[in-house]
């Protein structure tokens, strides 16, 4: 989920996120109401709660 750029509905986006970097690999991303990534990871099918901004 990292460097990807998508066009929908007009807007240019960018993902940015790289699980990798956590240990993750990202199945699927959702974020919260509050801002939070909540991340399923494939490979140990864990999800995680994530809080932004990640630096």
């Amino acid at each position: 989920l990292c460097g990807e750029q998508r066009v929908e509905g007009g807007y240019t986006m960018e993902t940015v996120f790289d699980g990798s970097k956590l240990g993750i690999e990202p199945y699927d991303v959702e974020v919260t109401q509050g801002g939070e990534l909540l991340v399923m990871d494939s490979t140990n099918s864990n999800i995680y709660q994530i809080a932004l901004p990640l630096s």
